[in-house]
């Protein structure tokens, strides 16, 4: 079967790899839309540590292909979106069938091969039977939805609260759109480019700030009267974004940091303590029903992410998909790869 394969920095070719088999408690899935996430980005630029070489990739959606033993032979057909983080089937949560307490749940894609491929092997646990009216396309953009939800779960924000979301690529607009239903009332926004507040504004963004034309924190400082917003969400995983959180943020109000990357400077302690500031970080999904509400919230219209999708391949295009996603070219947000 072919794979997409990163073979080093900015490069990745179609290769022909064997085809997978379902072990005990796992399957084999059929791969109908995989979406490029900024994990995948990074590994591909640099910013994230990869052994090369790696198939990339962890957000997918298909249908069940064959199942191993002690799965349910009723899997076999079933149309399913694919939670990405891998548990390790030893440890005593998922001994005791808890695989999403488990520590070392490791992501697909980063620690082990991805789903930039035809098909894929997974632990049965990892499924999630997709709904009629959610099409493979919209299953493979749940990760975003995922992280955003296991945020705002933990931040707890309060109807009419000021929140600021640094960064509007998928993850960013993900929260936009969640901080909007949450109830937050300004709810400011920033990225480099103009082309994703096209979507941040129906989205619910009050207010849209480029920070390649204005200073970003004076920015936010002005809209929240001097004071720095109740909530401060960091999405892009830059350097200079990451550097502003601090400022941005009014006493005793709450930040978090999503956007990873080798480069992140260190928090400094004295202005979390100055500013008696309580701090999330946030490392992924959660993992914890986050998976299924977003399907929800999806199927039920909630979240329209039509908008967010603006460029899609085939796996024989895969060089260009990641380019594209790598250099954000002709405004692009969300990349689908189509096996």
């Amino acid at each position: 079967m072919r794979a997409a394969v990163l073979t080093g920095l900015e490069q990745v070719v179609l290769e022909e790899r064997p085809e997978p088999e379902a072990g005990p408690g796992w399957v084999v899935v059929q791969v109908e839309s995989a979406s490029l996430c900024g994990t995948d980005v990074h590994q591909y630029d640099g910013r994230i540590d990869t052994p090369f070489p790696r198939v990339p990739g962890h957000d997918f959606a298909g249908r069940v292909d064959s199942v191993g033993e002690g799965v349910d032979e009723s899997w076999v057909g079933r149309a399913v979106a694919v939670k990405p983080s891998l548990p390790c089937g030893q440890c005593p949560e998922c001994i005791s069938d808890k695989p999403f307490d488990c520590k070392k749940k490791k992501l697909i894609g980063l620690w082990s091969d991805g789903c930039l491929t035809e098909r894929i092997a997974v632990p049965v646990v990892n499924l999630i039977p997709r709904p009629d009216g959610v099409e493979a396309w919209q299953a493979s953009l749940l990760e975003p939805l995922a992280v955003g939800l296991n945020t705002v779960d933990r931040l707890r924000i309060v109807l009419g609260e000021s929140v600021v979301v640094l960064g509007q690529g998928p993850i960013g607009l993900a929260l936009t759109r969640l901080c909007a239903l949450s109830g937050a009332g300004k709810l400011i926004v920033t990225d480099a480019r103009e082309a994703p507040f096209a979507v941040s504004r129906p989205y619910g963004a009050t207010d849209c700030i480029d920070v390649t034309q204005t200073d970003a924190t004076q920015a936010i400082l002005d809209l929240t009267d001097g004071v720095g917003a109740d909530i401060v969400i960091e999405t892009s995983g830059f350097p200079s974004s990451s550097a502003m959180v601090l400022d941005a943020v009014r006493k005793e109000g709450k930040v978090a940091h999503i956007g990873w990357a080798n480069d992140l400077p260190p928090l400094p302690v004295i202005p979390i303590m100055a500013k008696t500031l309580t701090v999330y970080g946030v490392g992924g999904n959660g993992g914890r029903g986050q998976y299924e509400r977003s399907l929800e919230l999806v199927r039920s219209g909630r979240i329209d992410l039509d908008p967010v999708v603006t460029h899609r391949f085939s796996l024989d295009d895969v060089a260009e998909a990641f380019a594209v996603a790598s250099s954000k070219t002709d405004g692009a947000i969300k990349v689908i790869v189509s096996p």
